[in-house]
């Protein structure tokens, strides 16, 4: 897995899978590794100043992100590492959720 998300200030590199692995330091050998991936899929970033590593756990269900209303609650959660790519399409859903009437 790879993502590159630009935005206005700085580019955001990242993405790795692995089940299980909680540990929150940064692995400098993997942080390399994404650099040069992220670098061959977009050329432009070899010139681009690295400002920094840091991780973050991203909690993923076996089967997919829950985005369902049970009562008064609307659940969505467990996306992994693609809630970004997710989000518009979970957003809806849940708006379409409150919206629904009893």
């Amino acid at each position: 897995m790879i993502y590159v998300l630009p935005h206005p200030d700085r580019t955001i590199v990242g993405g790795s899978y692995e089940p299980g692995n909680e540990n929150e330091a940064v692995d400098p050998a993997q942080t390399e590794t994404l650099l040069r991936r992220a670098r061959a899929l977009v050329p432009e970033l070899a010139s681009a100043t690295f400002l920094g590593a840091r991780v973050g756990l991203r909690p993923i269900r076996a089967d997919g992100p829950r985005v369902e209303r049970v009562g008064d609650v609307i659940h969505c959660y467990g996306h992994g590492g693609a809630g970004l790519t997710l989000s518009w399409g979970c957003a809806q859903r849940v708006v379409d959720l409150a919206a629904q009437r009893d």
